[in-house]
C-alpha cells in the first residue's frame, strides 16, 4: 500500500526471511538483512514508476551512501513488515529510509541516497522521475552525516589486511552491473577477514551499524581487492573500516561498528585487555 506521511510518500508491505537468510547464529545474516531493505525499496519504486522500474536500458537509480541500522536480530519463520519513507528529492539525488519490523519489533533501518547514473557516469535525474517524488515531497534531501572514512580510500596499502577475492557471477545485477548487494557482501567479506585473527575467547560479536560509500558499479571479471582495519576502539564496540577495489578503481569503502557481545545474554560486554591488544595490533 502507499499512503501520504509527515516527511512524503510511505510503501509497505511484508517480506518473507528465507532459510538460507540464516547465519550462523541461527538469525538473517546481516547481508541479507541488508537486502531486505534493497527489496524493500525496490517494491516501492515498482510500485511508483510501474512494472518495468526493475531494470533500466536509460537512467538508472543506484545508491551514493546507505547508512544502516541493524536494531534488534530477526529470524526465519515470521514474516517482515516494511515501511519505505520518501525524505526529500532534488535534482540531483533523492533520500528514502526504510524500516524492518518483526513481531512488533523495530530490527532495522536505512536511510539510503540515490543518484541517477547512465553508462556508469552520474546524471541529474530524470524529468519523470523527480516530478513524481517532487509531488510527494517538497522538500530536499538531508544532508549525508560527516563521515570520516572515505579518505582511506585514497591509499589503500595503509590497511593492514588486504585480502584478494574472485568476483562471482551471482555478483552481476540485471543490469550487468556490479550490484549493491555485491558491495555489501563485499564489506561482510572485508570483515570477516580481518576478524579470523582477533581470538575473541568466550564473547561474541555482533555488527550494529553499517555506513556504505558506493562508488562505481561497474562490472569485471578480474580480482578484487579487500582491505580493512581497525579505526576506532571503545568500551564494548569497536570499528572497522573497509574497501573494496578492482581495476575500475574503488568501488565502494565502509564503516562498521561491531558490538562485543555476552554470549548467554546477547548484551553488550566490555573489550577485555586480550580483544583490546589484539585490535590495537590492526589498527589504520
Amino acid at each position: 500500500m502507499i499512503a501520504n506521511s509527515s516527511s512524503g510518500a510511505a510503501f509497505s508491505g511484508a517480506l518473507t526471511p528465507r532459510y538460507t537468510d540464516q547465519d550462523t547464529w541461527r538469525h538473517v545474516n546481516n547481508s541479507r538483512a541488508y537486502q531486505l531493505h534493497i527489496e524493500a525499496r525496490m517494491q516501492a519504486l515498482v510500485h511508483r514508476f510501474g512494472p518495468d522500474a526493475w531494470f533500466s536500458d536509460a537512467e538508472r537509480l543506484r545508491p551514493l551512501r546507505a547508512i544502516t541500522q541493524f536494531r534488534a536480530m530477526s529470524f526465519y519463520g515470521s514474516d517482515i513488515q516494511f515501511s519505505v519513507t520518501l525524505i526529500g528529492v532534488d535534482r540531483d539525488c533523492v533520500q528514502f529510509r526504510s524500516e524492518l519490523h518483526q513481531n512488533d519489533q523495530l530490527v532495522g533501518i536505512q536511510d539510503i541516497w540515490l543518484g541517477a547514473f547512465l553508462k556508469h557516469e552520474r546524471v541529474p535525474l530524470p524529468d519523470d522521475v523527480y516530478r513524481s517524488f517532487r509531488a510527494d515531497v517538497d522538500a530536499a534531501p538531508s544532508a549525508m552525516p560527516d563521515e570520516n572514512y572515505s579518505h582511506y580510500a585514497e591509499d589503500f596499502s595503509r590497511f593492514p589486511v588486504l585480502r584478494e577475492l574472485t568476483p562471482r557471477y551471482a555478483d552481476f545485477d540485471a543490469d550487468s552491473q556490479r550490484s549493491e548487494a555485491a558491495l555489501a557482501r563485499y564489506m561482510e567479506q572485508a570483515r570477516f577477514g580481518t576478524l579470523q585473527s582477533v581470538d575473541m575467547g568466550d564473547l561474541g560479536l555482533l555488527i550494529a551499524a553499517l555506513d556504505i560509500t558506493f562508488l562505481h558499479y561497474r562490472a569485471s571479471s578480474t580480482p578484487v581487492d579487500l582491505v580493512t582495519g581497525v579505526s576506532h576502539v571503545g568500551n564494548t564496540s569497536f570499528q572497522l573500516t573497509g574497501g573494496a577495489r578492482s581495476r575500475h578503481g574503488v568501488h565502494a569503502i565502509a564503516n562498521s561498528v561491531m558490538v562485543v557481545v555476552d554470549l548467554e545474554t546477547n548484551r553488550p560486554a566490555p573489550l577485555t585487555d586480550d580483544i583490546r591488544g589484539q585490535l590495537e595490533k590492526l589498527r589504520l
